[in-house]
């Protein structure tokens, strides 16, 4: 029963987050990347957790951003346009374990992303989110490679131009198999960000 209804909750999240994208492009340029993007970028950085009866779990990030703009979808929907950022991020991850053995790990997370203008050039942000996760590395907590992927976190990005930003971030993140099948104890690590991302 709980297998059944995490894999009906996980394909209305993806529903929902298609429906949104496809209403937010609605009032975006008419051409160009900018017509489908409002963000695309790279990250970077490492992953440090711990593992049970293993030692512990470090890995180098390497994965892309596609942000898409949701403010025409609030706008249109519920009359709302909030000053700053607020999109819905794509970010496709390959990240190479290094602890406790050479490994590798990759996901497919979809993230609620909003930051708030303290400045012109400085942008607080703060996001959320989740998405199918899969290691090569077997652990003791987990009785799947396959995965799903939680993370929530806080950051800044800074414009060194109008169109190009330098993010810094921390997130926190949890890895379980939503109860597919046991043991399911989790995994959970520390994550900090570096980034570069371009606005369309």
């Amino acid at each position: 029963m709980g297998r059944r209804v995490s894999l009906v909750s996980f394909v209305l999240v993806l529903f929902l987050f298609s429906s949104v994208v496809v209403d937010a492009f609605a009032e975006r340029p008419s051409e160009g990347l900018g017509k489908w993007l409002q963000e695309a970028g790279v990250v970077t950085g490492f992953v440090r957790g711990g593992l049970k009866g293993q030692k512990d779990f470090n890995a180098v990030v390497t994965g892309m951003r596609f942000g898409f703009d949701l403010k025409p979808f609030t706008k249109k929907m519920f009359n709302f346009e909030p000053k700053g950022l607020l999109e819905i991020v794509y970010e496709p991850f390959i990240n190479t374990i290094t602890k406790p053995d050479a490994n590798v790990e990759f996901g497919f997370p979809f993230f609620f992303k909003y930051a708030y203008p303290v400045t012109s050039k400085f942008y607080p942000f703060v996001e959320v989110g989740t998405g199918p996760y899969y290691m090569t590395l077997s652990t003791y907590e987990q009785s799947t490679q396959f995965n799903f992927i939680s993370q929530g976190g806080a950051g800044i990005s800074y414009f060194i131009r109008d169109d190009l930003s330098v993010n810094i971030e921390y997130r926190k993140r949890h890895v379980s198999n939503a109860s597919i099948k046991e043991p399911n104890g989790g995994l959970d690590a520390d994550v900090y960000i570096v980034g570069l991302s371009l606005y369309f």
